[in-house]
Order: structure tokens, then sequence, then C-alpha cells
């Protein structure tokens, strides 16, 4: 009866972490820029982080880029620490970009490495495919592995508007024989440059979990070397800010979002393009 009792326990708390910790996945995606910005980057996607968001926005890249991110402490949980890599390589037959993720800690741990592709098939739009090699592993209870894959769509409206739609998880794949699915998300949106150093972003998010998440952000060059980025989204609300400093080759990024019940989560990167 008492190892019925500990197993029942073990498994409640488990399942705890496993629905919070899906939360928590959905609200901290790569990318500090992108994080100071709300996520609302559907549109955007104009870096080597842009495949977590839209596959088809690294189409857009004439040089290479790579970039680390990590949270250490999401939602003041030093549990469910973040960290991620991405690298874009372009070619004359379009882009390449692959990326790693691993969150998580000594009870509970999920990985992710992904290759994406992207090309302008048509002058001024864009498609793009990510297909992601997922794992989990829970102490005591094993692991297991899927494999996911996003799609994404942009499109330049003009010089300084453009478009933009994905799906994550297209394929919606499941763990285990309880299959319990990844989040299917589905993200459309728009960004806009009202003058030369700022843009702005806007985007619609429906995980099929949650209800709506309208998100907006804007990016402010102050400086050449130096920006100022802020963005809302409203489901859960939450604000969010941050900077970038750039020299040369490189930039160093951090963002900080500020959640109504579980407080602030600090998020840094830095990235290299040439």
């Amino acid at each position: 009866m008492i190892s019925l009792s500990k197993s029942l326990t073990y498994l409640i708390i488990l399942s705890s972490i496993f629905i919070f910790y899906s939360f928590v996945e959905a609200q901290n995606q790569p990318g500090a820029r992108q994080n100071a910005m709300a996520n609302s980057f559907s549109a955007i996607a104009d870096d080597h982080w842009g495949t977590f968001y839209n596959s088809a926005g690294i189409g857009q890249l004439t040089s290479r880029g790579v970039g680390a991110f990590y949270s250490p402490s999401p939602f003041g949980m030093k549990e469910f620490a973040t960290g991620a890599i991405a690298y874009v390589e372009p070619f004359s037959f379009g882009n390449i970009g692959v990326t790693a993720q691993t969150y998580g800690f000594e009870l509970y741990r999920e990985n992710s490495f992904s290759l994406s592709y992207a090309q302008n098939f048509f002058p001024n739009f864009y498609a793009g495919v990510r297909v992601k090699y997922n794992t989990l592993t829970i102490q005591n209870y094993g692991s297991d592995n899927i494999i996911g894959i996003d799609i994404g769509f942009l499109a330049q409206l003009s010089d300084v508007m453009k478009v933009g739609f994905a799906v994550v998880n297209l394929n919606r794949p499941a763990w285990g024989e309880a299959k319990d699915k990844l989040p299917q998300i589905f993200r459309g949106g728009f960004s806009y440059l009202p003058l030369k150093n700022i843009l702005l972003g806007f985007e619609i998010e429906k995980d099929v979990r949650y209800p709506f998440n309208l998100k907006f952000g804007l990016e402010y060059n102050l400086l050449e070397m130096f920006a100022l980025r802020f963005g809302y989204n409203n489901s859960p609300s939450k604000f969010a800010g941050g900077f970038g400093v750039s020299y040369s080759i490189f930039q160093i990024n951090y963002a900080v979002q500020s959640h109504l019940d579980l407080g602030l989560t600090h998020l840094f990167g830095i990235d290299f393009k040439f």
C-alpha cells in the first residue's frame, strides 16, 4: 500500500510538472529579441531565430547567422531553464536552418533538434518547412521521441509591409501510450515599418489548447548600435521589453517578460551575422 501511495504521489507530481511545463514552453520561446517584442514575429522572422516562429522567414536571409539563447529561470523557476542555439546558411537553392533546444531538469527533460528549409518560390513570397526531432525523458518512467512538422509562408507586400502565416506541429505528434499531443499552434500577422528605424509587429496566435492570443511588438533603433524593444500579449496578459547592442558582426540581446501571476522572466542572447 505504501509503495502504491508513493507511486500515485509521484505520478501526480509528474502530471503537474508536465501540465505546468507545457504552459511554460508555450510562453517561453527562444530568441531574446523576439521575446522582448512579445514573440509577435510570424511576419518578421528576419533572422536565424525566425525558424521557431515562421520557417519561411529564413528564406529572406542573404548572410549566415548563428546565435545562442538562455533563460535561466522562467517565471522564477530554475527547474525550467531553457537554452537554444540556431544557425542558418544561405544557398543558391534556398536557405537551410539548424536548431537545438533543451529545457527542464533532472525529473523532466525535453530536447528538440530541427532542420529547416525555406525559399522564395515567387518574387517576394517565401515558403518554408521545419522538421523537428523531439525527445522526452521522465525520471523512473523512461523516454520517448517523436517527429513534428512546422510550415510557414511569408509575403513582402511592399517595402514597408509583410504578412506571415505559420502552423506549428502540423502533424500533431503525441508522446507515448498516453498520447499526450504536442501543442498545435496557428499564427498569422503583419509587420510594418512606419519609419526607417521603427519596426512594428502584430500577430494573432491560436494554440488549440488555449484562447486566442493577440500580440504586439515594437523595435526602435535609437542609434546604429542600440535598439529598444517593447511588446504585449493578452492571453495570458504579459508585458515585455528589452534591448540590443550591436557591434560589427555580433549583437547582444536582453529581454524581460512580466506575467501578472508568475512574475518576471529574464532572457539573454548573443548573435552573429557574417
